[in-house]
């Protein structure tokens, strides 16, 4: 083939030569290789929460149990004799969820520093009731400060903005502590102490 026969069949492909070397095709130009910019996250995959500073009950972040979405509170009091634990506590279910505490537990609650235990949890809107009960005549627990008496959980909901609140909040007169079978009173009320939670 002779020289202009072969610049002649090379010139159908010159246009599409020339678009790739302009669009940096030939890695000579700035930017040829460089790293594209993440686009900014626009929903939250995070739940955060503040433990609440002070309180005789309180609800704290369990940190080895929790992941980014799903938040485990753990239920710690004073010390004490108890046989058991029931309340009731709020938030928004159009940000979040009650979920089992680990995956397959048949209620949404779980304890276990309690003997012969009666796990029961029934979730109504945004609204989790829950209680934990030694059976019969077991001897009380003997509690300290840190005893986890119970364990709550909620997962993020999909699609929630950046930055979100939501509150947690327990029903009024609907926290118990059940005391030891010796002691005369069954039965007294408690007030639980919740943290700020929000979703980034």
């Amino acid at each position: 083939m002779t020289r202009i026969n072969r610049i002649q069949a090379i010139l159908p492909f010159l246009p599409g030569l020339l678009l790739v070397l302009a669009c940096g095709g030939g890695g000579g130009g700035s930017g040829g290789g460089g790293t594209q910019a993440q686009p900014a996250k626009s929903v939250a995959d995070t739940l955060t929460y503040a433990d609440p500073a002070s309180g005789d009950y309180r609800l704290l972040r369990n940190p080895s149990r929790s992941t980014a979405s799903h938040l485990v509170l753990d239920l710690v009091g004073p010390s004490g004799s108890v046989s058991g634990v029931g309340f009731y506590l709020t938030t928004d279910p159009g940000k979040v969820l009650w979920s089992p505490v680990e995956a397959g537990d048949p209620e949404k609650v779980r304890s276990s520093c309690f003997i012969n235990t009666i796990l029961k949890s029934r979730v109504d809107g945004g609204v989790l009731q829950a209680g934990v009960y030694q059976q019969g005549t077991t001897a009380p627990v003997v509690a300290g400060s840190t005893t986890v008496l119970a364990s709550v959980a909620l997962d993020l909901k999909g699609g929630i903005p950046l930055s979100s609140t939501a509150t947690i909040t327990l029903s009024p007169g609907k926290a118990i502590l059940l005391h030891a079978p010796e002691d005369p009173m069954a039965t007294s009320s408690i007030t639980l102490t919740v943290g700020a939670l929000s979703a980034h």
